[in-house]
């Protein structure tokens, strides 16, 4: 045989993989014929492009079970390195299990067409339940993808009153990859359940659609970032009320169980429980959650939390929750927000929630925080019962739930409900830290002029960089200046039950400073500082009335007022049982009364002891020869001619 003449071969009708066939290379002179066979040929041109599932006997005429034919690429692909697995624009139907365990391999379809029913693209077909149609599970198929196709599944059930879906399995499950199987623009036509992921972080999820009918995604045991967004989850297979209403009970657009850090973003779902369910499992919750935009429509619940401890970030949030197709009709205990955990702490920037039979938002359990910087809340309290905007579930044993608004809530439609429900120890602090919804706080100022907590026990507040006011848990409050040097101090004692009110008064009346309390009868005490302190009252800008004393009272003046026909008296007090009364007269001041000066009366036998009353005066009534008036000069009472009384 020739090693140059094409022509010298012998002719062959079909040649077999075992056949050699000529090969030129180059041209001219230069030419050289060598031989290879039809299989090493083969070999050479595909090597290293991607794998078909048709090469491995799949059909895609939608009623043979394709799934054992992908299973045998998949084998294949994990003997050869792994790669890409295409899928031509046919719909496939799967009847059985594929597991991809150890490689790395891309589910590469041809697009789809959106719609109710299996169209143009690549279409995998579901009408068997008791099996999970593709598990990623292993280590080893990290790095693994889903894109570029459709699912759908049947649901024989007629859609009337009650309908429910048939019971499939997820479709997709990652399980034990620790690691990444990213999902990228699959359409979930009519599925029960779609994309569960265990054990496996890293995860992205991008432009996922379709309409589900139980849980759309879920996630447990992701401790490392994964990421969902651009979800669309809307009527594409059918808008009868029917099969919405069970959306509305029973549907989770995404589930998260134990996830250490998920970014989630440009959500949307129309119809159903909820949007993002923050649940738990029996390794933990949610926490560090980020969410930019989640539009919840018709939806019961647009974030629901049933975790203890979950944290989570929202940038925006709109939600409403009218059952579908109703005209307005609110579902039944809608509500945009519901805390049912204890100890969360949700924040979210804006958040709009329309359309709550009751509550717009709604807070169980015990010690959950809600900070919302700018919130509205339009048509709830549907019921017309007064619900509040805001419910805070009373806590009796326990730290109390609280929430925070950033700005003055906007409420719309409510039926007069209250922002907050009463009968509950729960509060809302507008600008918070500043106060309670039964003591208001201050909106905080600038740098220099606001609110300040120097310890966490005190509440101040600051003036143009100087301290004007601070308040205490015990109730003490400084006002006027400095904690240490104030202007006024109001201190509380324990168990008070008296106090100090301070009046004002309109035109032509007084204002006053009274004692008031629980106590039938309370004194009014007014006191100066130390040994030398004086107290004045002051009126015409000068003193009109000064208190002093030589050392510590003992003794002291009572002034009684007496009532009409009685007569005021000025009387000396104290722990002596003799205490004198001074009238002392200023330099050569004289002591002087406006009206004639009226003495004690006595008979001569009740005259008291002249030594006790030495230099007095005393006005005897039974006196002989008119005389009246009796001088003690220490020994005896005396007439005035110096006579003894007698």
């Amino acid at each position: 045989m020739s090693d140059t003449k094409i022509s010298a071969l012998p002719a062959a009708a079909a040649a077999a993989d075992a056949d050699l066939l000529p090969v030129v290379q180059g041209s001219g002179g230069g030419a050289v014929t060598r031989r290879a066979s039809l299989a090493q040929l083969r070999t050479r041109l595909l090597a290293d492009r991607p794998v078909h599932v048709r090469d491995f006997g799949a059909v895609g005429d939608g009623v043979t079970n394709d799934a054992p034919a992908i299973q045998a690429a998949v084998d294949a692909m994990a003997a050869s390195g792994g790669g890409v697995l295409q899928f031509g624009p046919r719909a496939y139907r799967i009847a059985s299990p594929v597991v991809i365990g150890s490689v790395s391999v891309v589910l590469q379809g041809a697009g789809f067409r959106e719609g109710p029913n299996v169209a143009d693209g690549t279409w995998l077909t579901v009408d068997t339940t008791g099996f999970t149609p593709f598990t990623f599970t292993g280590t080893s198929a990290r790095g693994s993808a889903v894109r570029d196709l459709a699912v759908r599944q049947a649901h024989a059930g007629a859609q009337v009153p009650g309908w429910t879906p048939t019971d499939y399995d997820f479709v997709f499950r990652v399980q034990d990859c620790l690691g990444s199987v990213d999902f990228e623009n699959v359409f979930l036509c009519g599925v029960t359940r779609g994309i569960r992921i265990d054990n496996s972080g890293r995860f992205n999820l991008e432009h996922i659609r379709g309409q589900v009918y139980d849980t759309g995604i879920e996630i447990d045991r992701a401790f490392d970032i994964g990421r969902i967004h651009h979800v669309h989850f809307w009527t594409f297979v059918t808008s009868d009320e029917d099969v919405v209403a069970y959306q509305q009970a029973n549907m989770d657009a995404i589930v998260l169980r134990k996830v250490d850090g998920v970014f989630i973003d440009n959500i949307f779902t129309l119809g159903a429980r909820s949007v993002l369910r923050l649940a738990s499992s029996a390794s933990g919750v949610t926490t560090k959650a980020y969410v930019g935009s989640l539009y919840a429509d018709f939806a019961r619940h647009g974030i629901w939390v049933e975790g203890n401890g979950v944290t989570a970030l929202v940038a925006n949030a709109t939600m409403q929750g009218e059952v579908f197709g109703s005209g307005g009709t609110s579902v039944a205990n809608a509500s945009g927000i519901r805390i049912d955990g204890n100890n969360a702490r949700l924040q979210v920037g804006n958040l709009r929630i329309d359309a709550s039979e009751s509550n717009a938002i709604r807070v169980e359990g015990t010690g959950n925080r809600l900070d919302v910087f700018s919130f509205r809340a339009q048509g709830y309290n549907r019921l017309n019962n007064g619900s509040a905007a805001i419910h805070l579930a009373n806590v009796a044993s326990g730290t109390p739930n609280a929430c925070h608004l950033g700005s003055p809530a906007l409420l719309g439609n409510g039926n007069s409900g209250p922002l907050l429900n009463g009968s509950t120890n729960g509060f809302v602090a507008l600008a918070g830290p500043a106060g309670r919804i039964d003591r208001p706080g201050v909106m905080v100022g600038g740098e220099t002029t606001g609110l300040f907590a120097p310890s966490s026990t005190e509440l101040a507040a600051v003036a143009d960089g100087a301290e004007v006011m601070r308040a205490t848990a015990a109730g003490n409050v400084s006002l006027g200046g400095p904690d240490a040097t104030p202007g006024m101090r109001v201190v509380r004692v324990a168990s008070t039950a008296n106090a100090l009110e301070a009046r004002s008064a309109i035109a032509g009346q007084p204002v006053s400073l009274t004692a008031s309390g629980t106590d039938s009868s309370v004194s009014l005490n007014v006191a100066a500082k130390g040994t030398s302190g004086v107290l004045r009252l002051q009126v015409r800008n000068g003193t009109g009335f000064e208190v002093t004393a030589t050392g510590t009272p003992g003794n002291y003046v009572r002034a009684t007022a007496a009532g009409p026909g009685g007569t005021p008296t000025l009387n000396a007090q104290g722990s002596d049982t003799n205490v004198g009364l001074t009238l002392s007269p200023k330099g050569t001041g004289a002591v002087a009364a406006s009206a004639p000066f009226r003495l004690p009366t006595y008979t001569v036998a009740a005259l008291p002891s002249a030594a006790t009353y030495g230099q007095c005066l005393a006005y005897v009534s039974d006196g002989s020869s008119s005389r009246r008036l009796a001088i003690s000069d220490g020994s005896a009472w005396r007439w005035a001619d110096g006579t003894v009384v007698a």
